[in-house]
């Protein structure tokens, strides 16, 4: 085996792993995505953990995989920087090489899946932090903000309505 095709599988090794590391961050957004809706700080608190430790992996991936694909791509004639739907598109016809495409491709979509799936749990989030607030300006009027947002103290003691309107 060539040095090329080498490195073309050591490509697609990193790649597979990626994906891994994507399809366990999925199943722990989905965790995470469930104990919000449960509004379970335990289970939230164990799935945002274990997202933060999957990504340090994934960072880890994501650093080794640039190092090869910029290797693939010099050998490909392509210029540093290029993506890695280029470098795919750009191998050899060898059999690994359109593994690596195939690869590529789902990684982008898993990846999309993910940030599409991070979004709605930050708005769970917000909206939850939202509830917390309004439920806790109910129970203790007395605890609202003195501060405007710009910092200015807040002289007239009105609080804001408990009622969103906005909608």
């Amino acid at each position: 085996m060539d040095e090329q095709t080498n490195q073309i599988h050591q490509l697609v090794a990193i790649l597979e792993d990626e994906l891994a590391e994507l399809e366990k961050m999925m199943a722990a957004a989905r965790r995470q995505n469930d104990a919000l809706r449960r509004n379970d700080g335990e289970k939230l608190l164990e799935a945002t953990g274990e997202l933060e430790l999957l990504a340090r992996a994934l960072k880890a991936l994501q650093a080794a995989r640039s190092e090869v694909q910029a290797r693939v791509g010099r050998d490909c004639g392509l210029p540093p920087g290029t993506p890695l739907a280029e470098v795919a598109a750009a191998l050899p016809l060898v059999p690994v090489a359109r593994q690596a495409a195939h690869l590529a491709a789902g990684l982008r979509e898993k990846a999309r899946e993910l940030a599409e799936l991070i979004r709605l749990n930050n708005l769970l989030a917000q909206n939850g932090l939202r509830f917390c607030s309004l439920l806790l300006r109910a129970v203790d009027p007395s605890r609202t903000r003195t501060y405007l947002p710009d910092g200015a103290v807040s002289k007239d003691g009105a609080n804001p309505p408990l009622l969103d309107k906005s909608v």
